[in-house]
């Protein structure tokens, strides 16, 4: 499983647009807000829909996010994280909330740590690299639990710095790091699993 590369523009100049915008905002000018939130809605509405498949509830939930945004300004401080860092922390949140009140019912599989441990690393690449693999895959991602799914959908999808997603997650980065190594793991242990039951 490789990181995808990610376009990056002019961060600076764009940060201190969105100062001045959300200065704007706080001062009055509310109706500013949906131009300010409109930048990031799909990435926003993307993160949602990985863990809520469903079109009109991950809308929904997109703008439960934006409402939130709109309710907390008054709290962003760009000292702490961007803009858009700082709504994807909210998004992290609001979806995963919504996620466990109304999914509880979706399986996840849990793994003893020595099953974990026990398979290589070099093995566990060769796994998650095979585009042959790539229906069992998303099988093995679905079984995930929904923490675990987010966390890997900001890293290898949203091509986040583990930096970021400590900030988006409220999770230290040394505790990010070895999740990500963990669920690799288990990717590919659950990947053999399936593989193995469909062979039978």
């Amino acid at each position: 499983m490789k990181r995808m590369e990610r376009q990056t523009g002019n961060t600076s100049t764009a940060m201190h647009d969105e100062t001045v915008l959300i200065r704007r905002i706080l001062d009055g000018q509310t109706a500013l807000f949906r131009q300010l939130a409109g930048r990031y809605a799909e990435q926003v509405l993307q993160m949602v829909a990985r863990l809520i498949p469903s079109p009109e509830e991950a809308e929904e939930v997109t703008q439960d996010v934006l409402i939130e945004a709109y309710k907390c300004l008054s709290r962003f401080d760009s000292r702490q994280a961007t803009f858009q860092t700082w709504l994807m922390r909210i998004a992290y949140h609001t979806a995963l909330k919504h996620y466990r009140q109304h999914h509880r019912h979706v399986r996840t599989v849990d793994m003893e740590q020595q099953w974990l441990d026990s398979i290589p690393d070099d093995e566990t690449d060769a796994l998650l690299d095979d585009t042959d693999r790539l229906s069992f895959m998303e099988r093995a991602i679905e079984m995930l639990k929904p923490d675990d799914q987010m966390l890997l959908s900001l890293y290898y999808f949203d091509d986040r710095s583990i930096r970021d997603i400590a900030s988006i997650t409220d999770h230290p980065e040394g505790y990010l790091r070895s999740r990500l190594q963990w669920i690799r793991k288990r990717l590919a242990i659950t990947i053999k699993s399936l593989e193995s039951n469909e062979n039978k």
